[in-house]
């Protein structure tokens, strides 16, 4: 209801032949003998509803501003995602991602800001992340960015830029971000592909992408024990697992200012054999989990040290030498490799049949041919034996084969002009499946500061590293292919998606657990992708009122997208840019 002196309008219903009418009168209100009662002034339903729409704004007070205007003379200029982008400048500002840029590069850092949001809006490159923000002032005047004077070549300036001071702002990051340091950090490595081959950093390595023939760059990430990432470094294409180790303890220590620390990594890091390169001043402090690769725990059998009867659903633990061995079993893992084994042999017999299947047709045919020189064919230069390419030809498709499924521990083939044999060590068949599902953890922890069940939980923690390395490198914020030519823009490239992957990572953490039980109670079947979408369909729409105004204005919020924004800690209110 709108009053002036009043007087309001006031809709009306009233039914006729069993339907429903409804029409608005205008009225006004006054006092009579102490009591308020009310007067219709006129029946407004002989007027059009634009007639209607601008005497209800008449009546509106006047320090509302409202306009008197048609409907026809509204009309939606622009719409724009803008749920999801709030939601992403809310949490790099809650985050702290923000001030640690601020105080470090200034003015700067409000590209750098572009950069991590673009980064997850467009899921593209500079070019895709310039060109969004153009299509998005309102969103350009929240980060502060001046869309007249932006130029594309400022994003990769930038980029460069904080390579150099990226040290700097992982320490403000983590001063801001101490309460989430525990002594226990987790270190993973990953490799991303190039396009082309001209980066300094890339190079040919362990290719954990499966683009064979692709140079390399290889990232290293350290988080805390829940996953929450405190660092990123990035080493050249050919560098392995363990000899990165070293430096990510030092940092730890100095850049973090951790006194002791436990560091977690899994079995191709060698962690246990890298204090022994290691000052003893650095060492001072350093304790280390990790697993141990099948072959490490053959030696420990070997020597005694462990015996296999030891495995068992229950954990058991074994000291020696200063270190503690966690034993444990998976029986659901031990079942899935007996099956996963028994599948890739039946595939590699298969294979290895045909190839047998074609040595012995082109055998057999040597042999007619010899029979027929015998009896004195007139061809010449039949082909009665087999070349040393075509017999190198078979043992390389042999070994391809076993390669592939990886049986060449327990198939030997020979190979001559008279035969194909093919031999298969059952014995050490045997042994290999006496291990499935078995793991060993190493640690030099003592058991005052951790149970074995908690070592065992402490390793467990390294799938968070499985996690964010997936939402780098996939469709989540696609790291890869890697376009950038020098080592700076490189480097910066990643640090941007670092700190993408970090606003991610809270937006999950908050929604996923509520999704979970709003999925199981109400037998739906959302995921966190249709989450991000319900925000984006809160859009922000460019009204022009009138021929000389313009007013913003949001969608109406359905319920599931109260509840998110709830989630979040984000009031309605203000949601505004």
């Amino acid at each position: 209801m709108y009053y002036i002196c009043g007087m309001y309008i006031q809709n009306c219903t009233s039914k006729k032949n069993g339907k429903s009418y409804t029409y608005p009168l205008l009225c006004k209100k006054y006092r009579e003998n102490g009591k308020i009662k009310t007067e219709v002034v006129a029946n407004l339903s002989v007027f059009p509803n634009d007639v209607v729409l601008a005497i209800r704004n008449a009546l509106r007070s006047s320090d509302e501003k409202e306009l008197m205007v048609s409907l026809k003379d509204i009309t939606v200029e622009k719409s724009i995602d803008y749920g999801f982008v709030f939601v992403l400048i809310t949490l790099l500002e809650r985050l702290k991602i923000k001030r640690a840029l601020e105080v470090i590069l200034g003015e700067r850092s409000k590209l750098v800001s572009l950069m991590i949001i673009g980064k997850i809006v467009t899921r593209g490159s500079k070019l895709c992340i310039y060109n969004w923000i153009q299509r998005n002032e309102e969103v350009a005047k929240r980060l502060g960015i001046d869309l007249g004077t932006l130029k594309i070549n400022d994003l990769y300036e930038v980029l460069g830029d904080l390579s150099y001071v990226q040290g700097r702002i992982e320490r403000k990051w983590n001063i801001y971000h101490k309460e989430q340091c525990d002594e226990v950090y987790l270190y993973d490595i990953t490799s991303s592909y190039f396009e082309g081959t001209q980066n300094a950093l890339s190079n040919y390595g362990y290719n954990r992408d499966g683009k064979k023939g692709k140079n390399q760059i290889v990232i290293g990430l350290i988080t805390n024990k829940n996953g929450f990432p405190l660092s990123i470094q990035v080493f050249e294409g050919n560098a392995t697992d363990h000899t990165t180790v070293i430096n990510q303890i030092k940092k730890i220590k100095q850049e973090f200012g951790a006194k002791s620390i436990v560091f977690v990594g899994d079995r191709g890091m060698r962690i246990r054999y890298n204090p022994e390169q290691m000052e003893q001043c650095d060492k001072e402090g350093v304790s280390y989990i990790t697993g141990l690769s099948i072959e490490e725990i053959r030696g420990l059998v070997k020597e005694g040290t462990i015996q296999l009867n030891m495995f068992s659903k229950d954990l058991v633990e074994v000291e020696d030498d200063g270190h503690r061995y966690v034993l444990c079993t998976n029986p659901e893992l031990e079942k899935e490799h007996s099956q996963t084994r028994m599948m890739l042999q039946s595939k590699f017999e298969d294979n290895v049949y045909d190839i047998k299947l074609s040595y012995e047709n082109r055998h057999n045919k040597n042999l007619i041919n010899k029979i027929n020189l015998e009896q004195g064919c007139k061809n010449k230069n039949p082909v009665t034996t087999f070349s040393d390419k075509q017999s190198d030809s078979y043992k390389y498709r042999f070994r391809k084969m076993a390669e592939k499924y990886n049986m060449q521990s327990f198939y030997q083939a020979t190979i001559t002009n008279q035969e194909f044999t093919v031999n298969f060590d059952f014995d050490k068949y045997a042994q290999s499946k006496q291990l499935d599902g078995k793991y060993v953890f190493v640690t030099n922890v003592s058991k005052q500061a951790m149970t074995k069940e908690a070592v065992r939980n402490e390793y467990k923690n390294l799938q968070y590293m499985e996690h964010a390395f997936r939402d780098m490198k996939t469709s989540k914020l696609d790291i890869r292919p890697i376009y950038h030519v020098n080592a700076e823009t490189t480097r910066g490239h990643v640090f941007v998606t670092f700190f993408a992957y970090a606003i991610v990572r809270e937006l999950e953490t908050k929604i996923h657990p509520w999704l979970k039980e709003k999925n199981k109670t109400q037998q739906t079947q959302f995921s966190i992708q249709d989450m991000e979408e319900e925000l984006k369909m809160i859009k922000l729409n460019t009204l022009n009122v009138g021929n000389n105004y313009q007013e913003l204005k949001i969608t109406a919020l359905t319920n599931i997208q109260k509840e998110i924004l709830a989630l979040l800690s984000i009031d309605t209110a203000n949601l505004t840019l």
